[in-house]
């Protein structure tokens, strides 16, 4: 079957990479599975011998239809939808664990709709590039969709899975992440939409000092608890909750 370049179908087909994936997702038998974009169902049947029931979702009919009759004794059902448009309340995410090798072109809407949309999922095991990877983790220098994550939950790098294990074979290297939920800041999370705001300002020059961004928001000459010479690539999630409340007070 010819592949989709538009989907991103690099599909990951060395067993060794796929059940190391479903160890690292800790699924017991009792466990409930959502599958993103399972394709040819690779990882899907390494899943199904591991779960109570899979629910998938892929936007390639093809696909979607080979894994319904490939499946059809087994404890899973499929939506042959784009997960970017799906109404999510079909589907129950209620303690379960969400699952995926991602395409690349749409792997961080995918994980911004997951966190947005503020289901009860359990934790998500996602396959993403690791380029892309770098900049949701804490770890490294601060990015605008790090501190965003940071928001919903928290973001483990698991391990990484070279090009030679996919077919076709992408360009770059991936990355296996695990993605825990928490309510850390849930007061802060109706003040999202002016965050995201404050982070677009913040990090359009991450590498310019904060005092440049703040002027542009009328808080240059505000006096913060971090030091005004820093980058926006140097301050924590905490500071950024400081330019919020401050900004928001004199609106």
């Amino acid at each position: 079957m010819k592949l989709k370049k538009s989907l991103g179908q690099n599909f990951l087909t060395d067993s060794f990479f796929l059940e190391k994936i479903v160890h690292s997702s800790q699924i017991q038998k009792i466990d409930d599975v959502i599958e993103i974009g399972p394709g040819n169902g690779a990882l899907t049947e390494h899943i199904l011998k591991c779960s109570n029931n899979v629910t998938a979702i892929e936007i390639d009919h093809r696909f979607s239809e080979k894994l319904r009759e490939r499946h059809l004794n087994d404890n899973f059902q499929i939506y042959n939808k784009d997960f970017l448009k799906i109404n999510l309340n079909e589907i129950s995410f209620e303690n379960k664990i969400v699952m995926g090798n991602l395409p690349y072109n749409v792997s961080s809407q995918i994980i911004f709709r997951l966190l947005e949309s503020d289901l009860s999922f359990r934790h998500c095991v996602f396959l993403i590039q690791k380029e892309l990877a770098n900049r949701f983790l804490t770890s490294q220098k601060a990015t605008k969709i790090s501190i965003q994550c940071q928001l919903f939950c928290d973001i483990e790098p698991l391990f990484d899975i070279p090009p030679d294990a996919f077919e076709p074979k992408p360009k770059v290297n991936s990355t296996l992440i695990k993605i825990s939920p928490h309510g850390k800041y849930k007061n802060m999370r109706k003040k999202y939409g002016l965050l995201q705001k404050i982070l677009s300002v913040c990090f359009a020059n991450p590498r310019k000092k904060i005092l440049s961004s703040l002027k542009k928001i009328d808080l240059g000459s505000e006096l913060f608890s971090f030091d005004l010479n820093k980058r926006p690539e140097e301050l924590e999630i905490n500071n950024f909750f400081e330019i919020l409340n401050l900004y928001e007070s004199k609106l």
